[in-house]
């Protein structure tokens, strides 16, 4: 599983977005100074994070980035997903359709793999992605934000 730049950046700066909630907006330029984040990337990250509706900004003074939602309200996973164009990236899990998506129609042809019904690794796979979803669907922004994860809630 491979977590990239795109999620670990986007998540730090939600943080800082939800301990100031309630106090002002933060700009683009306000968390890339405070988390040492090339702004550029930070506005591509945010461009997806306002298509997602989990940030709202608002330009001019007074202007910055708020949530949509409280933080408690947003689960990691809903972060890593907007983000991460492919969570789990091993191949077997994405190429086999026990593992595929919810968005994705069952009557969609997949790649498939040769060794899907002899593979004496195949429910590792599976039970890692389970936790990691079970693990960020769980844990909220807010958790994130206070120190409080958990991996049983």
């Amino acid at each position: 599983m491979l977590i990239s730049t795109r999620s670990r950046y986007g998540l730090r700066a939600l943080v800082q977005i939800a301990r100031s909630e309630g106090k002002k907006a933060l700009s683009l330029a306000e968390i890339a100074k405070i988390e040492d984040i090339p702004i550029r990337y930070l506005e591509q990250i945010f461009g997806k994070l306002r298509t997602a509706k989990i940030v709202a900004g608002r330009r001019g003074p007074g202007g910055g980035y708020k949530l949509c939602r409280e933080a408690i309200d947003i689960p990691l996973l809903e972060v890593i997903r907007v983000l991460e164009t492919e969570f789990f990236q091993t191949d077997c899990v994405l190429a086999c359709p026990d593992f595929l998506p919810e968005s994705v129609p069952a009557d969609i042809e997949h790649a498939g793999c040769s060794r899907e019904n002899l593979c004496p690794t195949k429910k590792l796979w599976s039970d890692i992605k389970i936790l990691c979803e079970n693990y960020l669907g769980k844990n909220t922004l807010a958790d994130l934000s206070d120190g409080s994860l958990e991996m049983e809630k």
